[in-house]
């Protein structure tokens, strides 16, 4: 494990806000050089802490209108396929395992909500019980938690 000082945290909560950013911009923000920064990314990539960078896609620039948690009671003997399919599906971005009356919810996106039906059929002909949340908005979008004392702002 490593040991993250409050630079570090600091210039991993920008990274985690904008993984575009200048070398000079990072250091405006955590208060430290451009080649500090360039040394301290390398250090926290050879250490684990960042494991790479992102693009997070519009769901609007596919006109993909519907996003929609799935929760699926996953037959035993069904789990191999089921988490082979979710993984080929150009719908999903999410499947995770729960500890749940489900055992996986799904994160997709459809264009209409007749596609999140057939999906949701398929899903329950195929391996179990399927229930169906949609999700109306996106308070802020996925990021890593970071639990230290003082805040990234």
């Amino acid at each position: 494990m490593i040991d993250l000082d409050t630079s570090d945290l600091q210039l991993l909560c920008a990274l985690r806000d904008d993984c575009r950013l200048s070398l000079r911009d990072l250091g405006e923000k955590c208060s430290l050089s451009a080649p500090a920064v360039s040394a301290r990314i390398r250090r926290l990539e050879q250490a684990g802490v960042i494991r790479g960078y992102t693009v997070t896609l519009s769901d609007s620039a596919f006109a993909l209108e519907v996003e929609a948690l799935i929760y699926t009671k996953v037959r035993f003997n069904s789990i191999p396929d089921y988490l082979e399919y979710m993984r080929s599906s150009l719908a999903v971005s999410s499947c995770l395992k729960i500890a749940d009356e489900y055992s996986y919810m799904a994160i997709a996106s459809f264009k209409s909500i007749s596609q999140l039906n057939n999906f949701a059929m398929y899903l329950e002909q195929n391996f179990g019980q399927s229930r169906i949340s949609i999700i109306l908005k996106k308070e802020f979008i996925n990021r890593v938690p970071l639990n230290f004392e003082n805040n990234c702002n």
